[in-house]
């Protein structure tokens, strides 16, 4: 008998940012994601008149460190809400 516990999949954690556009808000959504140890996956912006959305893919994360990183996210400036899920 082996002592390995069956691999689990790795969790991707979606997070979806509304905030007001602007030429530096791409890079504050993004800050707190190497700090929290996250690997980005994917990154999709758009821009509609002063709205963008934002869909940030990543993996690496825990359940903890995926909600403090969506705290994170809405206490920046011009952010308007947050949503997280994994999948």
């Amino acid at each position: 008998m082996s002592d390995e516990k069956p691999s689990v999949p790795e969790r991707k954690w979606l997070f979806v940012v509304e905030m007001a556009a602007g030429c530096d808000a791409l890079l504050r959504a993004l800050a707190p994601f190497p700090v929290q140890g996250a690997d980005v996956r994917r990154v999709d912006l758009r821009t509609e008149g002063p709205t963008a959305r934002l869909e940030i893919e990543t993996a690496g994360l825990g359940a903890h460190r995926a909600e403090h990183l969506r705290a994170r996210l809405q206490a920046l400036a011009g952010v308007r809400s947050v949503a997280c899920g994994w999948r």
